[in-house]
């Protein structure tokens, strides 16, 4: 079998400085190519590059078009708040769409698999009426998706896979004609990454360290996060706060439903400007404690999993419906207790009292209380993250990801 990735034109696909889904394909891609040839499909100047005999990037360079389009739609969704999400929208690079759908045709490739990127459907399937299309989904549909567009979309699906039956229910209670064929593919860690055990004596030293990896934008939660460990900090104080992150915000309507009034009104301060937030973020951080928190922006791959296993803490609290969550399942890959909202898929992946604590949204309070709970007892901190080793290295790897692929996909080629 050939199979094909196609990302979304904003998708970094290699490492080091690979966004979630990017780390998706990379992860997926590499796990397939001991099975069958494997092509992934990028946006970028870079050259295209080869992982061995069986693994092929193949980067497609923006047109002068796409970039107009794209800086025309950017100040248009500006003035429209209910306009198309990039993520389905059909006028999101559509250039690249097209010579990606020609590119595949050259290709025969007996399976297409589009990382999110839906409006490039319709063009893959006209150049490429044989091949077995799987939509892959990484974060929920809103209203604003507008749904009789999708539901053209998705006619031309063989399969749609989200990364948590958080977002596979969701999808089928929206979608109900695509229920049969429509099921959840997990994501995963590269286990050579963590193949290390943890020493916790070694970790016991007297100041503690919590961490938190992920985008530093509204939907993360991250406010939550600060004013939680100012209130640990009281009873605590020997403890300190990384964050590391791009900063950057996501865009609402990618993340949040627009009719939900409530929630845009809560969070429209954030949105005002493009540093509004990180603003916001470093205001609740008062002098007197200013060292004790730090913000490492972007860092290193290796310092990234360095950092999963000097915590004594990974905390993760978005207030959105998380997809999946990529940091906090690393996090217990190394070791590390979580201490993370039940938001969207987290309850999936964390396990409430046995691999960290989950703590309602939006509440700081809780957060705190949790985290404090960990902090004050090395046992539990130990048995959790012995538990949360486990628990990743046995659910959640790149290479049950592939295997599982790999049959779906040897399933759907052999179906009528």
């Amino acid at each position: 079998m050939k199979i094909a990735f196609v990302n979304q034109p904003i998708d970094e696909i290699l490492p080091p400085n690979q966004n979630s889904v990017g780390a998706c394909t990379f992860g997926t891609a590499r796990s397939l190519a001991k099975l069958c040839d494997v092509v992934a499909y990028g946006m970028s100047d870079k050259q295209d590059i080869d992982f061995g005999p069986n693994l092929h990037f193949h980067f497609v360079s923006p047109t002068q078009k796409d970039h107009l389009i794209a800086k025309v739609r950017r100040k248009y969704s500006k003035l429209v708040r209910t306009s198309s999400p990039d993520s389905i929208s059909s006028w999101q690079f559509p250039d690249f769409g097209r010579r990606v759908a020609t590119s595949l045709q050259k290709h025969k490739c007996d399976v297409i698999h589009l990382q999110h990127c839906a409006a490039y459907i319709p063009a893959i399937r006209r150049h490429n009426p044989r091949a077995k299309i799987v939509l892959h989904l990484h974060a929920e549909w809103f209203s604003q998706h507008r749904p009789a567009r999708l539901q053209a979309l998705l006619r031309h699906v063989d399969l749609v896979t989200t990364v948590s039956h958080y977002v596979t229910e969701k999808t089928k209670r929206d979608f109900p004609t695509i229920a049969d064929r429509c099921e959840t593919t997990y994501n995963g860690i590269d286990a050579q990454e963590f193949a290390f055990e943890r020493d916790y004596r070694a970790a016991r030293s007297a100041e503690k360290r919590i961490f938190y990896s992920g985008a530093i934008s509204p939907h993360k939660g991250l406010h939550i996060l600060l004013e939680a460990f100012k209130r640990v900090l009281e009873r605590f104080p020997n403890v300190r706060l990384d964050i590391s992150g791009p900063i950057g915000t996501y865009p609402f309507k990618e993340c949040f439903d627009v009719k939900d009034q409530e929630q845009f009104r809560r969070l429209a301060n954030f949105y005002a400007s493009a540093d509004a937030y990180f603003s916001h973020l470093k205001r609740l951080v008062p002098q007197n404690i200013a060292d004790k928190v730090t913000f490492l922006n972007f860092i290193s791959r290796s310092e990234l999993i360095n950092r999963y296993y000097g915590a004594d803490i990974f905390a993760f609290t978005p207030i959105w419906n998380e997809g999946y969550g990529i940091p906090p399942v690393e996090a217990m890959a190394a070791g590390t207790p979580v201490v993370a909202s039940r938001s969207g898929a987290i309850i999936e992946t964390v396990k409430h009292q046995q691999t960290g604590l989950l703590v309602e949204r939006d509440n700081p309070q809780q957060t705190a209380d949790a985290i404090l709970a960990l902090l004050e007892n090395d046992s539990l901190r130990k048995t959790m993250g012995e538990r949360a080793r486990r628990h990743v290295l046995e659910h959640f790897t790149w290479d049950r990801v592939g295997t599982h692929l790999y049959d779906r996909y040897r399933a759907l080629v052999a179906a009528k």
